[in-house]
Formats: C-alpha cells, structure tokens, sequence
C-alpha cells in the first residue's frame, strides 16, 4: 500500500509565488499540494476544513500578515510545521527572526529579480533538504510531525541527566578554556536564547557563534538574543577585537575566522566558498582557531541539519586541549551537527538543551 505524502499549503498574496512553489512541492517526491490561501486569514479557514502537515507562509500579506498567522497556528495547530517565505529586506530579517522564536521549522528568502526559472531553482536548492529532513523525521511519508516540538518540550519538561562519555571536567587548573565556541543551524535561534539564558553569570572568556543564515538576519538575531537574554551579543565585524565576556554572532552571508595578533585575537570576516553548503560555517571558524593555538577551548555543537562542525571540533582536538558538548536527540529540533559529531567519538558530553547554559557556566566563567 502507498504511503500518504506530507501534504503542504501554500500561503502568498502573489499569484506568481503561489504558482512558483505549487511546481517546486509538486516536484519533490514524497510531498504534495494541499491547497493555496492568499492571506493569513483565509489559511487557517482552510486548517479548519483540512488540515495539512507543512505550510509555506509568506511574511507580507494583506488582511493578516505571517507573523500574526503564525501565532494563531501554533496556538490551533501545534503539530503543523511552518517553513516562512520571505523578500529580503532589513524589515522582513525582523519579522523572519520574530518568527524563528515563535516557532517556526525555518526560512527561505525570495531570490531577487524577476527571473522566474531561476527563483524556482532558488528555492527548489533550499526547500529540498528541509523537506527531506521532515519525511526522515517523521519516520515516513505522510506522519504529521512537528519538528520544533523537541524544543517546546525542551521548555517544558523537567531534563534528563548529562550523558557523559567520559569524567566530567570541573572549573580547576586542569580545565580553563580561553574560547567557548558554539554551532548552529535549523532550530539554532530559539537554541541559543536558551543556552544564553541559562548561563549562571555573566561570561568571562570570548564566545564565538555561528548560527548558519544569509546576511541581514544576523543583525536582527543578534539584537533580538540581547534583548531577550540580557547578554549583549554583537553581530561580527571585520577586525573586531575578541574581548573577554564578549558574544561575536558570525555576520550572515560571511565566514567568521580568528586571526591572532600581537595584542591578542580578531574577528577576520571572508567571502570563500560555502562549507558544508554554508558560509557562514562553524568548521572554518573552528579550524582558524586552531591554527590561532590558544591553549584550551570548549566547543559546543547545537541542532542543525547536516555535519557542519564536526571536522572543526575533530581539527582542534588534534592540537588544542578541547571539550566537546553536543546537543542531546531528544531536545534537538534536527539532530543532525550533533549526531555528525557523536559518531565521530568527537563529543565528551551529550546534553539536553536545558542544561547547556549552566554547564558552559560551570566550566568557563
């Protein structure tokens, strides 16, 4: 017997973009067309009579905008998963970071110019992994599966313990990093205001992130983590000092490396080719550190699709006294750095979400 598709509706004010993602989900095995809506309004009209297990939800629409649609989806229908569609503009990085937070999976900007054949390309390249990744997940084709589920119960539900692969480190002479670096992807934005929530106190030593997004959403998240941890957090720019205390979020769009200089370290800022399909990348901010050599590091690996990280965290434990922590499975919104991580023996600690933040407070500051 055939197996249900994942079945999408697709929610744009523009007749053009309705149609553009009408042949790209149409395209994509496993997954099929539920429906259209041209506003917010209309779509949870048609939630009501069919449900569907994803919707593709424009962020400026007339009557209700996609934010606010948002909202009412996660209060009506907690199992949908919401992926945005977005121009880019520094008002929608705004939105698209509010909407992050407010849960939905993830985002796909609107390619620019009016090239039809290759915005369908554009977003084909960015929609096909994400839509791979939610059939796997939900074990089969057609399961309704809400992906950031693992993070509401991660705010929910009382922790598991650390699952430790080896004794833990405590703060004493034998353990004081100079670095904390973290890695993140799908799921990351909510993912890190928890772990920056969770610290005890105020950082003492640099923290370095990479969370992977195109440019002008770095700057939004940045603003919105401070805000809401109460830890500043500045987006990085080329030549920027690494000071003590201080949350560098890689600029989107750019690689962010660490460049060692007489008075210490800075932020060097590339436009080299993708890594692992991603610039920024967290392996070429890990690897420059490595060659920068400072004398301890702990690294932090949190959800994401695919294996960025890895070879960054493999290439410092090779010559840098380094500390693993990974996002456990069950509080990852796609268990995919962590797992790529784990199965190279790479991890020391596997965590549940909600305990991160403390325990980078244990070890570091």
């Amino acid at each position: 017997m055939a197996t249900k598709k994942l079945s999408v509706l697709v929610v744009d004010d523009t007749t053009v973009y309705r149609m553009i993602l009408r042949t790209i989900v149409e395209s994509i095995p496993g997954v099929e067309l539920g429906g259209f809506a041209a506003n917010g309004s209309l779509a949870l009209q048609k939630m009501a009579r069919l449900p569907v297990d994803v919707i593709l939800l424009d962020v400026e629409m007339p009557v209700m905008d996609g934010l606010t649609t948002l909202k009412h989806l996660a209060e009506k229908y907690p199992d949908v998963t919401v992926i945005m569609v977005s121009g880019v503009s520094h008002s929608n990085a705004n939105i698209i970071v509010e909407c992050l937070s407010a849960g939905a999976l993830d985002f796909i900007t609107k390619p620019l110019g009016n090239d039809i054949e290759h915005a369908k390309k554009e977003l084909l390249d960015g929609l096909t992994p994400i839509f791979e990744m939610l059939i796997q997940k939900s074990g089969s084709p057609g399961k309704t599966v809400k992906i950031g589920k693992s993070v509401e119960t991660a705010r929910r539900v009382t922790p598991p313990p650390a699952i430790a692969k080896k004794p833990l480190p405590s703060k004493n002479i034998n353990f004081r990093p100079e670095l904390v670096l973290i890695g993140s992807s799908t799921g990351g934005p909510i993912a890190l205001d928890k772990v920056l929530s969770g610290f005890s106190r105020k950082p003492t030593i640099p923290v370095l992130v990479v969370q992977h997004m195109p440019p002008l959403f770095t700057a939004s998240l940045a603003i919105q983590l401070s805000k809401k941890t109460g830890i500043q957090v500045q987006e990085g720019s080329d030549g920027q000092k690494i000071k003590p205390g201080g949350v560098i979020l890689a600029a989107g769009g750019q690689h962010m490396t660490v460049k060692k200089i007489a008075s210490g370290m800075v932020v060097k800022l590339t436009d080299g080719p993708k890594i692992n399909g991603c610039r920024p990348a967290v392996d070429m901010l890990f690897m420059s550190v490595a060659a920068a050599l400072p004398k301890s590091i702990l690294t932090v690996i949190l959800t994401g699709m695919g294996k960025d990280g890895a070879n960054g965290v493999k290439a410092l434990k090779s010559s840098i006294k380094t500390y693993c922590i990974t996002q456990n499975k069950a509080s990852c919104v796609v268990y995919g750095m962590p797992r790529a991580t784990d199965e190279l023996g790479l991890s020391d600690e596997s965590i549940h979400l909600d305990l991160i933040g403390k325990r980078i407070s244990e070890l570091c500051f």
